[in-house]
């Protein structure tokens, strides 16, 4: 098999791979009790774990996708946060029962400081490069604000604008 193809066929099982350590990181999440930043910390490393020891991947690729899920999480908080803002904006409290308002802040109050952990944690670690995995989403080259927008899990090229190989992520 020619080295190009060879290349190619490794990166397509990697993405493979974070697509499936994605969902038993999930699965892990909804079967434990606990609903917090760091349960779902514990269901990342714990899945991480676990396809190690069946023989998925190794130690140093378990932490790269872990560094990248937690990046893809990470960069989904802006977006929640603007929901979360918007949401506060347009309910008007005197509107809904009292049940309803505590059970709506409480599910608010918890995705805020969820985030909000996650953020102060991993805050540097937001920077899409060359070469990396990531999830759907639209990319912005850091130099030129050019975007790259990707349907599905994809490993990122350099910018097709200027070549630049850093972004940020948006949704």
């Amino acid at each position: 098999m020619p080295e190009k193809e060879e290349k190619k066929q490794t990166q397509d099982e990697e993405i493979n791979l974070y697509e499936k350590f994605i969902l038993r990181s999930k699965e892990l999440f909804e079967d434990g009790q606990e609903k917090s930043a760091a349960a779902y910390n514990k269901s990342i490393e714990s899945a991480k774990e676990e396809m190690i020891q069946i023989g998925k991947f190794s130690r140093e690729q378990g932490e790269k996708l872990k560094k990248y899920l937690q990046r893809d999480l990470m960069s989904s908080q802006g977006s929640i946060d603007k929901i979360s803002r918007k949401l506060k904006e347009t309910i008007k409290p005197g509107r809904l029962g009292p049940g309803i308002q505590n059970a709506l802040s409480s599910i608010l109050g918890t995705l805020g400081n969820a985030f909000s952990e996650w953020s102060s944690k991993i805050e540097d670690n937001l920077t899409y490069k060359t070469g990396e995995i990531t999830s759907p989403g639209t990319l912005v080259c850091k130099k030129c604000e050019g975007k790259m927008n990707f349907k599905k899990t994809a490993r990122i090229p350099p910018c097709p604008k200027c070549s630049s190989t850093k972004f940020k992520k948006t949704y």
